[in-house]
């Protein structure tokens, strides 16, 4: 949900003044990202785009110390971070960093926590914003005509969170600002000149090297009184007051004390103009850098908000992330440390495809240092190159130092730094992790055994997942992440004009390894997870096509047999929402060709069922690594490129018009392209390092105009078009016939949503169909779709909603029959999914009705239901919106003046008859989409069947 205009413009309002009470003057933005091309509008249509989302609380957040992803709003620059938790009379911003690593434990620690207290305000109405945008947290607290607003940031430049302060109202409010160490505790604290200093410590034991930081803490606006660890202040009406903590650790400087008094005391209202104009630039050119516009809203603000995540917490120079971000609030599960598994490399992806390359910056620095130490544990095992454990933490140093019986860690941590080369072919960056591949290299070149009979290298006694019992041969995934590992080695080696004698054996190696393992399962194909050992695990794990992502080896340029194995394989995983699966399943299942719809869908449920106010999808276990959730599974839909062939739309759903700018592709390639009425508009292409380019025709069978650099080049035809680029140089592809004004044109607009005008259907044969059948919608109820609801009767598992014919019809033959059986519980309800609409939402105008038909059927004309019972009249047609709300909690009512709830349906329909039933949606949802039609059954503590039937249903 988005604030609306009104509120917006009073958060907008509300900074403008506390910018001009404080002596700041006019911020300016910031320039788009470099290296676009001349007349690329990527940078406006993104910074647009973006301004829409907004993650919003109407009530404070809960899950704030249960060791993972936190529900809070969110800040961070990369290095700190402040989780916002609380109300106005007891607010407390969770301070985190990423360096602050215990040396006694290898696990990341809370660094401190900054608690505002207005006691005269508690039992404020709570309305709190995260706008991504401008990355800030903007605050309203209301209570009888007195309201407090806030807004606060994390410097996207200097390790400094401000949280300005102001006060509407008849009275002044006392205040407090309490500094604290990262467990809530007081800290050993001084004060010099208005400046609250507090020194902590990471955890409860120090030890050699254990990092220490103050916090920094001022306010402005007013005189304040420091006592101790406690700022007291008077906030007077029409004042505006600025919180201001500079924070800095021994990791930063061994001066960190009088680094961030210093910066503490220096603040003035121009310094901090400065600040934050350039924390607006920096965001500004980090949104400008590339963009998606699709038709389903939740899956777009999902992407937009993992990309804020993603800025918000790693910065080149830096420590990196480990596994909850710089969102610390208290003791982390499994230490926060680098796990190597899937997730650290996860965590990162994104950064790839949506051109963010620089966040990347810090993920080599904890691999790096391991180096010494992964080749001593080679060593003592009696192998060559380096071995490294399931779990890093900073500076050589590691949280879990246990292998699980896996030899799969090294090479998982290189496959971002294969990635990262092959998109960018950075020649600078290859010298920099090549020393570390070839490590991993040498040990897998020495590990393997070769098996002279099949003329293959095998891997044995290494485990797919970890503890797998010996023996455990050719696990899917070390297959896949070597053959990833040797192509980057040739490539790196290639391109530098280095290791000649070793690249033939690296090219034996990688044309030579075993065959992904494959079983027959359910009367399919499907991949193994060994060829030996574990086959099929249900755990809640994507093993199985991890060769595909992130090992990269199976493709849409690969064999038809191969790719119905893959899709095979992610069909009988059905992982999509599981605890370990959702970072690599979706990329996985858009580079196979799974069901585009299908992965649309999934991906909706990812971002609104499992997915927080702030943007964060979390799935236990979880954390930063869901930041490639959205990213790179919409991405991989969008534009593929990984076989060094680039693909757009390569697997998007039909009827869908869509549009991206600026994502990154193989060698180096920014790309951008339109799809409308299920015809490509466009691709611009714009060459960053001079490679060779291959693209396949996005015009099967017709040619294409080609321009460079605004100059008509001719046509192209053919299915695979391969050209020699230059640096700098971009190129623009259409429909032949087409100008290149109009190409300007169609880049400079939106996406231009399809829609559905219109939908009628009495369910009879010809006429449209539902989507689904006998399906609940867990997708857009969080998780919650059917409680205490089960099958009807008759072995029945579960509540139905199926076409049915010679039953009962208000008109032809066939209806849409309902049921299912309440058992007596507080919340008992089931929706169930009828239609979606696959990317061409149906527009809600201000005349557009709902109606349909609905017969509630009583113990007199089926013996489900028990006598005396109305529960089927319990029931509603609902439209889910692409916004993700529903008609069911709008407020609208139908021709009667009954609220549309399927709740508030009970008892005001008659039973036995056909009721007809309209709601007037222009009155209360104009302007909205409808995404999918459900239909409910909503009655808390019902006991019983119920049963009935809708038809001709229209929605225009």
């Amino acid at each position: 949900m988005t604030a609306s205009p009104r509120h917006r413009r009073r958060i907008s309002d509300l900074m403008a003044t506390a910018l001009v009470a404080l002596g700041l003057t006019t911020l300016q933005g910031g320039t788009p990202a470099a290296a676009q091309p001349l007349g690329d509008p990527t940078a406006a249509q993104a910074l647009s785009t973006v301004a829409r989302f907004q993650g919003v609380w109407n009530s404070p957040p809960t899950d704030l110390a249960n060791g993972e992803t936190v529900d809070a709003p969110l800040l961070g620059n990369g290095d700190v971070g402040v989780a916002v938790g609380g109300s106005v009379d007891d607010q407390t911003f969770y301070l985190g960093k990423n360096d602050f690593f215990s040396t006694a434990t290898n696990g990341i620690e809370p660094l401190g926590r900054i608690v505002l207290s207005v006691p005269g305000l508690a039992g404020s109405d709570y309305h709190v914003v995260q706008d991504i945008a401008q990355a800030q947290v903007e605050g309203t607290y209301t209570l009888a005509g007195e309201q407090l607003s806030s807004t606060s940031w994390v410097s996207a430049t200097r390790n400094l969170f401000v949280t300005t302060l102001r006060l509407s109202g008849s009275r002044p409010q006392q205040a407090t600002v309490t500094v604290q160490d990262g467990l809530g505790r007081t800290p050993a604290t001084s004060s010099e000149n208005g400046v609250l200093d507090a020194d902590v410590q990471a955890g409860t034991t120090d030890a050699p090297g254990n990092p220490h930081a103050r916090i920094a803490t001022s306010v402005r606006g007013t005189a304040a009184s420091v006592s101790g660890n406690r700022i007291s202040l008077t906030l007077r009406p029409g004042v505006t007051y600025t919180v201001a903590a500079a924070v800095q650790s021994s990791h930063d400087t061994p001066r960190y004390r009088s680094a961030a008094h210093a910066a503490a005391t220096a603040l003035t209202g121009g310094s901090l103009a400065g600040l934050y104009a350039a924390h607006e630039s920096w965001w500004r050119e980090y949104w400008s850098r590339s963009f998606v516009q699709i038709p389903d809203q939740a899956v777009e603000k999902s992407w937009y908000g993992s990309l804020y995540l993603l800025g918000s917490v790693s910065r080149a120079g830096k420590y990196a992330p480990g596994l909850w971000g710089n969102w610390i609030t208290g003791a982390m599960n499994w230490y926060g440390d680098y796990h190597a598994n899937y997730n650290y490399e996860a965590a990162f992806y994104p950064a790839l495809s949506t051109n963010h390359i620089a966040q990347m910056g810090s993920y080599d620095d904890p691999i790096l240092d391991w180096i010494p130490r992964g080749r001593a544990k080679a060593a003592a095992a009696g192998y060559q190159g380096v071995l490294y454990p399931v779990g890093l933490s900073p500076n050589g140093t590691s949280a879990a130092d246990d292998l699980y019986n896996q030899k799969s860690d090294a090479v998982n941590f290189a496959s971002d730094m294969v990635m990262k080369y092959e998109y960018t072919r950075s020649a600078s960056y290859a010298r920099k992790v090549l020393p570390y591949l070839e490590q991993v290299g040498l040990f897998w070149q020495h590990y393997l055994t070769w098996d002279a009979a099949t003329g293959t290298y095998t891997i044995e006694n290494d485990a797919p997942q970890e503890g797998g019992v010996y023996p455990q041969t050719n696990s899917i995934l070390s297959l896949g992440l070597v053959h990833l590992l040797f192509q980057g080695l040739i490539d790196m080696s290639k391109d530098l004009h280095i290791n000649d004698s070793l690249v033939p054996t690296w090219q034996h190696i990688d044309k030579n390894l075993a065959p992904l393992p494959t079983m027959s399962r359910n009367g399919q194909t499907v991949f193994r997870q060994t060829s030996e050992g574990s086959g099929r695990v249900t755990d809640g794990n994507d093993v199985a096509i991890q060769a595909v992502y992130p090992g990269l080896q199976v493709g849409l340029n690969d064999s038809a047999d191969l790719l119905r194995t893959a899709q095979n394989t992610v069909a009988q995983l059905d992982n999509w929402h599981s605890d370990n699966s959702p970072a690599t399943l979706y990329a996985a299942a858009a580079m196979v060709g799974y069901n585009p719809s299908t992965l649309m869908d999934e991906l909706h449920a990812e971002a609104t069922a499992y997915s927080y106010p702030n943007m964060a999808v979390h799935h236990y276990g979880g954390g930063i690594e869901n930041l490639n959730v959205t990213t790179s599974g919409l991405d991989e839909m969008l534009l593929q490129s990984y076989q060094h062939d680039i693909k757009v739309f390569p697997n998007w759903p039909a009827n869908s018009n869509a549009k991206f700018g600026g994502l990154l592709a193989y060698d180096n390639f920014l790309v951008s392209s339109s799809i409308r009425n299920n015809a490509v508009e466009y691709v611009r292409i714009t060459g960053r390092s001079g490679r060779n380019l291959t693209f396949t025709n996005p015009w099967p069978g017709n040619a294409m105009e080609y321009y460079v650099d605004g100059v008509h080049k001719g046509t192209l035809s053919g299915t695979t078009i391969k050209l020699h680029t230059t640096v700098g140089e971009t190129i623009d592809l259409a429909p032949a016939g087409t100008s290149r004004a109009t190409v300007q044109h169609e880049l400079s607009q939106p996406a231009q949503s399809a829609a559905t005008a219109s939908l009628t259907t009495g369910f009879e044969t010809g006429q449209t169909q539902p989507t689904w059948t006998d399906t609940v919608d867990n997708a857009d109820t969080h998780g919650d779709g059917n409680y205490g609801v089960t099958g009807l009767c008759c072995g029945l598992t579960g509540p139905q909603a199926a076409v049915r014919t010679g039953e009962q019809a208000h008109t032809g033959d066939a209806s849409l029959m309902y049921s299912g059986y309440a058992n007596g519980g507080l919340y008992d309800h089931a929706y169930l999914q009828v239609y979606g609409f696959n990317g061409a939402p149906l527009t809600v105008r201000r005349d557009t009705t709902l109606s349909y038909w609905i017969f509630p059927q009583s113990d007199a004309t089926t013996p489900w239901v028990d006598a005396g019972s109305d529960n089927s009249t319990c029931v509603a047609v609902d439209l889910v919106f692409t916004d993700g709300s529903a008609l069911r909690d709008s407020g609208a009512t139908d021709q009667s003046g009954n609220g549309i709830h399927p709740a508030r349906q009970c008892g005001h329909l008659t039973p036995d008859t056909w009721n007809h039933v309209t709601v007037g949606l222009g009155a209360v949802e104009a302007g909205q989409a409808v995404a999918k039609v459900l239909l409910g059954f909503d009655r808390s503590g019902a006991t019983g069947g119920y049963r009935g039937y809708v038809d001709d249903v229209s929605i225009g």
